[in-house]
């Protein structure tokens, strides 16, 4: 057995978003491959109570207000002064810190993290990339990036590509145990007061306009009035409580009321992964390209056939090429598609595209859904397990760590 590595990892938010879940499926399997992790964030959340209660210590280091004040948005710290000095201010804390005295590396998660040891330059240093380089800033985001980490991992191809430098690419993992084709039990049927003969169309996805809610209502008014039988369900809810998510969440439900009713909300499910194996389909439609898709994951893992916007990590996940390889710009299906797909690309920011794919879906007789199905869990088992994911991540931090 090698000898545990001692590894920081400095992650920018102890709520429970996606990047924070990616964290959770490092942090329960390090030990699995000789790392001894120990975690650090600027405030208290679910987070840190949780990594405690599965042996991985995890701290808060207080950070100034304005820098957790700061937008969600990293292209506008740049332009905040008092953010800047609070990074500033912060990264001297965590220098001070014993999990960061005695590691043999750091490993950050988010924005201000990489800034923050940035600024820190102490040990071998690992970012992991999760989302793009801000429009705004993002020339000097990559001019750091070459001189700040000793490493960089990304979540995919299409990350590593908008970083333009010299990224591992370690897609994200899934938890095949937790996320698995289970047996339909129609509990969402009960709970919306439909029919257990009626199909449903899922969209897990927090509720934040550029996910795509409208677009995918737009589109589903075109194929609902063919298909009686089929219900569109968002699932989730907003994470931020700020003016334009209490806007958005507002404007999204005068549209679902307006739809009709085969339209529905199921308010956010602590248990994820109870939702999947309801569904017939499950759609992911972000209205700007997504670094990766976790959503379309847990779906493919569950064996539910997914459509997805056919840009960025989506085409990744799903094993295709481009959005042009199944459906074209106003949404024909092309010569030549994969008969044995495990889900489509539809043509990003298009509902007539959309509509024309979701159709498609639905005229499928439900033996080709379920065969599509089973390929989407077999693609999910092949590339993208859990333990897959730890063990290319501890690879990259003992590389960096123990390079002379």
């Amino acid at each position: 057995m090698k000898r545990a590595l001692r590894v920081t990892t400095v992650a920018a938010a102890a709520q429970l978003g996606g990047t924070e879940r990616v964290l959770l499926d490092f942090a329960v399997r390090a030990f699995e491959y000789d790392i001894a992790l120990r975690v650090l964030t600027p405030r208290d959340g679910p987070l840190v109570a949780i990594l405690n209660e599965i042996g991985v210590p995890a701290e808060v280091v207080p950070a100034r207000a304005a820098m957790l004040a700061g937008s969600q948005r990293a292209g506008r710290l740049w332009s905040a002064p008092g953010a800047l000095a609070g990074i500033a201010a912060w990264a001297r804390r965590l220098g001070r810190h014993p999990f960061v005295r005695e590691a043999e590396a750091l490993y950050s998660v988010g924005f201000k993290p990489h800034l923050a040891l940035a600024l820190l330059r102490r040990h071998p240093v690992v970012w992991h990339l999760h989302e793009y380089p801000p429009a705004t800033t993002g020339p000097v985001w990559r001019i750091l990036s070459r001189h700040g980490p000793d490493a960089m991992i990304a979540n995919s191809e299409a990350t590593a590509r908008a970083w333009k430098g010299r990224a591992t690419v370690v897609p994200n993992g899934i938890d095949l145990d937790r996320f698995r084709p289970r047996a339909r039990t129609y509990w969402i049927h009960d709970r919306l007061g439909v029919p257990h003969t009626d199909r449903l169309i899922g969209m897990p996805a927090v509720f934040a306009r550029w996910k795509g809610q409208l677009e995918v209502i737009k589109a589903f008014a075109v194929v609902g009035p063919r298909f009686s039988d089929v219900h569109l369900v968002f699932v989730g809810g907003s994470i931020y409580d700020t003016v334009a998510e209490r806007a958005y969440a507002a404007e999204l439900d005068a549209a679902v009321r307006r739809a009709g009713g085969n339209v529905h909300v199921l308010p956010f499910q602590p248990k994820i992964e109870l939702v999947y194996p309801e569904l017939d389909l499950a759609v992911h439609y972000s209205l700007r390209p997504e670094p990766f898709g976790r959503v379309i994951l847990e779906a493919m893992a569950s064996g539910v056939p997914v459509i997805a916007a056919g840009e960025g990590g989506p085409v990744e996940i799903l094993g295709k090429r481009e959005a042009g390889s199944v459906t074209n710009s106003i949404g024909k299906r092309e010569a030549g598609s994969e008969k044995r797909s495990t889900g489509w690309l539809a043509a990003p920011r298009n509902p007539e595209a959309l509509a024309a794919t979701l159709e498609e879906a639905l005229r499928l007789a439900p033996a080709e859904l379920d065969a599509m199905g089973a390929r989407a869990r077999r693609r999910a088992e092949d590339h993208f397990s859990a333990r897959q994911f730890a063990r290319a991540v501890a690879g990259v931090l003992r590389m960096v760590a123990l390079e002379p």
